[in-house]
C-alpha cells in the first residue's frame, strides 16, 4: 500500500456547533467520500495539540485508510481548528504554511529500550533522530548529535530510528540493518563508523556492502544475520514509526517530542 498525503488546495471553513475529534473525523470522511469518490475504511487522530503563538488554533494529524477501486491506501491529512471552525490551510505571521512547519508529537512508546542509543534515560531532554547513513545531511549532522549527547549524558537521552531512502540509496538497506545489529550489541563506535562507509550508495550487491562494512569496522556480518527475522521486524517497526510521525526525509530530529526543523535546536541546552 502506498502512503501519500491528500492535497486539498483550497480553504474550507465549517460552521459547526463544536469541533472535536469526532466532528473532524466525520467531516473528513464525508468530504473524501463525496468529493474524491473514494471509500474511507477507517480514520484515526494520530496527534493533536495547540499551535504555539497561533491565537488559539489547534492542529490535528489524521491517518486514513482509503479504498480506491480495489486497493486500500494509507493516507495522511492535516487540518486546523479553532472554536467552531475547521480549515485545511493555515499560515503563520510570515505567510508560511503550518502544514510545512508542524509534525505529530512523538508518542511515549517511541522512547523504548530498543531505540535508546546514548545518554541517560532520566535526562531532562529527549532527542529522537530518524536517519539514513548515506544521506549527506545525516553524515554531517547525526554524528555531531551523537557526540554532543556523549559529552552531555546528564542532559540528553538519544533515541535512534532508521529510515533507509532506498529509491536513492539502495545500499542503505544492508547498511541500516548492520547498524541495527551494532546498536543492539551496544557497539556505538561501529554505528557511527557506518556514516562514513566506503561504498557507493547505489550498491546493491550484499557481498560488496558486507565487505565494505568489514573493512570499516573489522566485523564480518553474515547474510543470515543481516536478513534475520529479528532485524527485518525491527526495520518494519522503524518504518511504522516514520509513518506515524509523518516523516518524509532525513535527518528528522525531534526534541522533547516536538519536531525541530532547524535540526540544531538541541544546542541551546548545552552549557
Amino acid at each position: 500500500m502506498k502512503s501519500r498525503v491528500l492535497l486539498l488546495m483550497f480553504l474550507v471553513t465549517l460552521q459547526l456547533n463544536a469541533v472535536d475529534a469526532n466532528a473532524i473525523k466525520h467531516y473528513i470522511k464525508g468530504y473524501i467520500e463525496n468529493k474524491m469518490h473514494s471509500s474511507v475504511e477507517s480514520i484515526d487522530v494520530v496527534s493533536n495539540y495547540a499551535i504555539e503563538d497561533a491565537d488559539g488554533w489547534e492542529v490535528y494529524f489524521l491517518a486514513l485508510k482509503v479504498k480506491r477501486k480495489t486497493k486500500i491506501e494509507d493516507v495522511s491529512q492535516v487540518v486546523f481548528t479553532k472554536e467552531n471552525r475547521i480549515v485545511f490551510s493555515l499560515k503563520d505571521a510570515y505567510e508560511q504554511e503550518y502544514v510545512q512547519l508542524l509534525k505529530p508529537k512523538v508518542p511515549k512508546e517511541a522512547y523504548d529500550n530498543a531505540h535508546f542509543l546514548v545518554g541517560s534515560k532520566d535526562a531532562p531532554h529527549k532527542l529522537l533522530v530518524i536517519s539514513d547513513p548515506f544521506c549527506l545531511y545525516c553524515q554531517e549532522i547525526v554524528p555531531q548529535i551523537i557526540e554532543a549527547v556523549e559529552d552531555n549524558p546528564k542532559t540528553f537521552a538519544l533515541y535512534y530510528y532508521h529510515l533507509p531512502l532506498l529509491n536513492i540509496h539502495p545500499a542503505s538497506d544492508v547498511t541500516t540493518r548492520a547498524m541495527h545489529i551494532f546498536h543492539e550489541r551496544g557497539d556505538l563506535l561501529n554505528v557511527k563508523l557506518l556514516y562514513s562507509l566506503l561504498v557507493s550508495e547505489k550498491e546493491t550487491n550484499i557481498d560488496t556492502i558486507l565487505k565494505a562494512i568489514k573493512n570499516k569496522t573489522g566485523v564480518m556480518l553474515s547474510k543470515k544475520e543481516i536478513n534475520s527475522k529479528t532485524v527485518t521486524k525491527a526495520m518494519e517497526f522503524d518504518m511504522a514509526m516514520k509513518k506515524r510521525l509523518m516523516v518524509t526525509g532525513t535527518p528528522t530530529i525531534f526534541i522533547d517530542g516536538t519536531w525541530d526543523p532547524t535540526r540544531y535546536g538541541y544546542k541551546k541546552y548545552i552549557k
